[in-house]
């Protein structure tokens, strides 16, 4: 199964193949981080189902696709990173535009590394399947991301 992040974690691109053929599925996507949960009918065509799902997807997202019977077929945990990756960008620059006098604004972009590194983490616990570790860790980075001037020399 496949996931896609789209229009800024908007929107949700799902993929699963070894399906019946020509059988309907209900996609649901459940976002681990705001507790909400959505969900779409979609039609296999050959083995293959592919929807586009409107969803809030930012944080830890759990999406299972069940057949007729509400058994679940494929199961899935990914990370949108959107909001994630728009502080690291601001971190970065932060530290790149730094007009501190002193050693100081190292520290944004230690914290940038840092958010980075927990972001990375939890995409692969996600590929593991382990939900609460990765929503853990995108917490952990979300906290992180906070605008602090390091100028406090």
């Amino acid at each position: 199964m496949g996931l896609r992040h789209l229009s800024g974690n908007s929107k949700l691109k799902v993929t699963a193949k070894g399906l019946v053929s020509n059988s309907s599925y209900k996609v649901i996507v459940q976002n681990l981080t705001s507790g909400q949960t959505f969900a779409t009918m979609g039609r296999s065509r050959g083995n293959r189902l592919i929807t586009t799902i409107p969803a809030d997807n930012r944080g830890a997202v759990r999406v299972t696709v069940q057949d007729k019977q509400g058994n679940v077929v494929k199961s899935y945990v990914s990370v949108g990173t959107s909001e994630i990756d728009c502080c690291i960008a601001k971190l970065v620059h932060d530290a790149i535009n730094c007009t501190c006098r002193c050693n100081k604004c190292k520290e944004d972009l230690q914290r940038a590394q840092t958010v980075r590194l927990l972001l990375q983490a939890a995409k692969y616990e996600a590929t593991l399947g382990l939900e609460e570790s990765v929503q853990d860790k995108y917490n952990k980075a979300k906290d992180l991301c906070v605008e602090v001037c390091a100028c406090g020399c």
